[in-house]
């Protein structure tokens, strides 16, 4: 028998089941989870177990911060992210009978396009209105974003799982994880991407010179190459960010000093537990001054006439947050990424990540951080 209620009777359901889920602590998941996770059905389970927990936390997040209902941008947000809940909570998980849950999983990832510059600009119009110091805002979308990586990856992975392309079928792949990433052919790419973007943003002359080194400790190593469990659209995404700042920098230094060829040297190094790679670039560095800002979803590096550069090329790409994303993207599983300048010479950054499936954990906010 189905039982019908009002929509004012549901609003005020599904607000309750918001603050009752917000309550609870996500489950940090390894990549070893995510790996056994490999049918739709083990993929189902977990994201139906810790979507309305981690989208419940965001909307509190939201409604915590004074002045929210009047920035456009938040409110809309909200809204999504309500949808969501709503979506997933009247969504009935039948594991012999998965097309309903698959299509819920769709509509929220199509939904979830545009978030991050709505969220961007929000708190920049924010800072200005409100008064808003940097550190709050840099650890309030730290806190957002780093959960939206976490339920980006639950949903990707139960796509790829119920719906998988022929060419994943093809490779290494357990969903959106490669369960042998080979970083140096990933750096490859990446390099090979940045050198287009600075032509058809700079022009054909802007070729900047990239090169990708691999130390192999061959007493670790079966095959010839570093491999490890990742996912390979994060290694890409954090590679082709750190290259676009240092090749839009190295592109403005030769401008500045035709006669002087600069270059940009990755290289990847491991041992049993982690994978390390290096950016350098001899672009003359970062100022003392704003060093501390690189970080900063309010700032960016790049002049004026640059910053278009600095907003295309990658799926997230752009809107001044792609070095502080990146580096959530490095933390969301155990990994970190740093950066050393010395202004005047160049600039280099390091990115750990965790080797070993079981220590690939991930990072998450709690709600006591919300």
């Amino acid at each position: 028998v189905e039982v019908q209620i009002s929509q004012e009777r549901l609003h005020e359901f599904l607000q309750a089941e918001v603050v009752f889920f917000a309550g609870r602590e996500p489950k940090s998941i390894t990549l070893r989870q995510i790996l056994d996770a490999k049918t739709p059905e083990q993929a189902a389970t977990l994201a139906y177990r810790e979507l309305p927990i981690r989208y419940a936390q965001r909307i509190l997040q939201i409604e915590a911060l004074p002045g929210w209902k009047a920035s456009q941008e938040l409110v809309e947000v909200h809204r999504l992210y309500s949808e969501n809940f709503k979506d997933i909570r009247l969504v009935e998980l039948d594991v012999k009978e998965l097309e309903p849950f698959t299509s819920v999983i769709e509509t929220i990832k199509g939904r979830m396009k545009e978030v991050i510059p709505m969220l961007a600009t929000a708190m920049r119009n924010l800072q200005q209105t409100e008064g808003y110091s940097e550190a709050a805002i840099v650890q309030w979308l730290d806190t957002f974003f780093l959960s939206r990586i976490g339920t980006e990856m639950l949903t990707s992975q139960y796509m790829a799982s119920a719906k998988p392309d022929k060419a994943a079928k093809r490779r290494r792949r357990v969903g959106v994880v490669d369960y042998a990433c080979d970083p140096v052919s990933i750096c490859e790419q990446a390099a090979r991407h940045a050198r287009k973007l600075c032509k058809q943003h700079f022009d054909e002359s802007a070729d900047v010179e990239i090169i990708v080194e691999s130390s192999i400790a061959s007493t670790f190593e079966i095959e010839s190459r570093i491999r490890f469990p990742y996912v390979p659209n994060y290694l890409f995404y954090i590679m082709v960010e750190l290259l676009k700042n240092s090749a839009r920098a190295t592109v403005e230094a030769q401008q500045e000093s035709p006669g002087q060829r600069r270059s940009i040297v990755i290289t990847v190094g491991a041992d049993p537990s982690e994978v390390a790679i290096r950016v350098l670039d001899s672009a003359g560095g970062i100022p003392f001054h704003a060093a501390d800002k690189v970080w900063s979803y309010m700032y960016s590096t790049a002049s004026k006439a640059a910053r278009n550069f600095d907003e295309q090329g990658t799926p997230l790409a752009g809107y001044g947050v792609g070095l502080p994303l990146s580096r959530l993207y490095a933390r969301y599983l155990g990994g970190a990424l740093h950066l050393q300048s010395l202004p005047g010479v160049g600039t280099c950054a390091y990115l750990y990540l965790k080797r070993l499936e079981t220590e690939a954990r991930e990072e998450l906010p709690t709600h006591d951080s919300v």
